[in-house]
Parts: structure tokens; sequence; C-alpha cells
């Protein structure tokens, strides 16, 4: 009886996971090369039962710099590049239904993105598209606007292309939507797996 208790608490603790991320002063910036601002801080803390903190981390460049100078982690990441690429097409396909359904809470968000390019009326045109795809996300996602303007996208007519970002935002994660996405895509893999089974069995009837 008590180990079953110690059990329901366990999963209820895992299953009310709450993670947040703190995103400050990220800009990156395409003009003829890719720069990524040195001062950014992503603040990262995990709560038990929505509220309890348990974990709190700050990544920041000069951390970034230590993984991506480890020589085993380098090699890590390579041998899963060369996988990815080898399943990509399947790959592909999880990624867009992984992230359908991933449920993102964005509670603060401040972004303001300048595009420019080569071309005047192309620069024109791809403003309001980049504009109504940010407003319909961002209308499903935000809980609190604040009254505050969140996003801005503005044109930059210099002749170039040009991408710059300047971001800033709070972010969370629950434990219980990570779960039901990873059952919603091993249930969609599994029916896609069943599917050819089942065309393989139909094809070989044929020639009995």
């Amino acid at each position: 009886m008590v180990f079953l208790f110690i059990f329901l608490i366990i999963i209820l603790m895992i299953i009310t996971i709450r993670i947040k991320f703190d995103f400050k002063n990220f800009k990156f910036s395409i003009l003829e090369n890719k720069k990524i601002n040195k001062n950014y801080e992503i603040k990262i803390v995990i709560y038990i039962f929505q509220k309890i903190p348990i974990l709190k981390t700050k990544i920041d460049d000069e951390k970034i710099q230590k993984i991506i100078n480890n020589e085993k982690l380098r090699n890590a990441i390579k041998s899963q590049e060369i996988k990815i690429f080898e399943n990509r097409k399947n790959i592909d396909k999880e990624i867009i239904s992984t992230i359908k359904n991933i449920k993102l809470e964005v509670d603060e968000m401040n972004l303001k993105i300048e595009v420019g390019t080569e071309n005047a009326s192309m620069t024109a045109f791809i403003i309001p598209i980049i504009s109504t795809i940010l407003a319909i996300f961002l209308s499903k996602k935000v809980k609190k606007y604040n009254n505050k303007q969140i996003f801005s996208v503005i044109p930059k007519y210099i002749n170039k292309n040009l991408i710059n970002i300047e971001f800033s935002g709070i972010f969370q994660l629950k434990m219980i939507h990570i779960i039901n996405t990873i059952c919603i895509v091993n249930k969609r893999k599994k029916g896609d797996k069943n599917e050819r089974t089942s065309n393989r069995r139909s094809y070989d009837y044929g020639y009995e």
C-alpha cells in the first residue's frame, strides 16, 4: 500500500512538471555574415506540482562555447547528424507532427524583426506575410498581451539581403503536454506501420 502511494506521488510529480524558459537580450543578424550577440541569457526553471522549483540553471554564450568545444559532444552530434540525414524523410514528418502537437505557452514576448532584400517590391511583399503568420501563431499561444505590442516586423529598404532579430520572452512547457505529444506521435507511427503491413498483405493475396 505504501509502495503504491509513493508510486502515485512520483507519477503525479512527473505529470505536473512545468519547464519555464526566460530568454533575455537575444539578437541575431544576417547581412554579409551571421552574427549572434554574446550577452544573451537563457534561464531555465523546472517546477513540480506546477509551482515548486526544483532546478534552476542559466545558459549564456560562455556555456554554449564550452559545449561546442567539447570533443566528445561534437562527435556525438556528428553521428546524430549522419543518422538524421539518412532518415531525413521520416524525421521531417515526425518533426512537423511533433511541432503541431506541442502546446507552448507564451507568457511574455518582445520580438522585433527587420527584413530587407535587394528588391524593394519583394521586401514590401514579404513584410505583411511574416506579420500575418506571426499574428496567427501568437494569437493561439500568448496568454498575456498586457496592452503591449508583442512583435513588430519592419521593412528595411537598403537594396541588400538583411535580417535582424531582437528577442526576449518567457515560455512554458508542461510535461503532460510533452507526454501527450509523444503518445500521439507513437500512435501515428504504429498506424503507419500497420497500414504498410496491410498494404503488403493485400498485394500478396493478389497472386493467390
